[in-house]
């Protein structure tokens, strides 16, 4: 049975998500995937888009809610704080009247290449018994956007949709060492907080060098060879 992208991770047992909330994820994953496959019809040359509008103020200090166009609920600083570590965003500043007064050109998103090259380094969620491949991750900041981690392949890496809901809770903890990421768990899983390097791809790992100085034991039980004359 394959992987589910929504969650729980087997790593993550304090995903406390509605079964509503794990299906909006699975929902989202699974857009996320066909948005950023080639053959995805674009509009104007864009992958498809879903804005999300949120007050600057109320999402710097996590409170308020966020709105996506054409839905009623609503959106916690926490799920628009997410969906900015992993789609990017575009401000536009607004007047006190309603109207647009800048809409900013820079956007922080992982680009295709910058998400190939992940799923190259990391194998799929990196978080150690999670088996999501990467096409049903998510690209996270280690040091957040906000915070002015830049979007950059040395400051990301790819975890699952349950990780990615709960990172700043969970206890799992990420660093960036030379280009690649070392996590430890929180008490719950390893009791030593050992820092330990991260991903699943195979070739991460070089081998060990063959040692041509070891000397050749002849099996024990086999007859020697018979001495030869000349």
């Amino acid at each position: 049975m394959p992987p589910d992208p929504g969650g729980p991770c087997p790593r993550h047992p304090d995903d406390t998500r509605s079964i509503s909330e794990k299906r909006a994820g699975i929902l989202r994953a699974v857009f996320e995937a066909a948005a950023r496959h080639p053959s995805t019809p674009t509009m104007g040359g864009a992958a498809p888009t879903v804005l999300v509008h949120i007050n600057i103020n109320d999402l710097l200090a996590g409170r308020g809610a966020g709105w996506i166009d054409g839905i009623d609920g609503p959106l916690t600083p926490q799920q628009v704080d997410e969906l900015i570590c992993a789609g990017g965003y575009q401000p536009v500043l607004f007047g006190h009247t309603g109207t647009i007064l800048n809409l900013g050109t820079s956007n922080r998103f992982f680009t295709t290449q910058q998400r190939r090259a992940l799923a190259a380094r990391d194998g799929g969620c990196i978080i150690p018994g999670c088996t999501v491949p990467p096409q049903h991750t998510q690209a996270h900041h280690v040091i957040p956007w906000n915070h002015g981690g830049p979007t950059d392949i040395g400051n990301a890496v790819l975890i699952c949709n349950a990780a990615h809901s709960s990172i700043d809770t969970s206890g799992w903890n990420i660093q960036m060492r030379n280009g690649r990421p070392w996590i430890r768990g929180p008490l719950l899983f390893d009791p030593t907080q050992t820092w330990r390097p991260a991903g699943q791809n195979r070739a991460a790992t070089p081998t060990e060098p063959p040692n041509w100085n070891t000397s050749v034991h002849q099996p024990t039980g086999l007859p020697s060879s018979p001495p030869t004359s000349v």
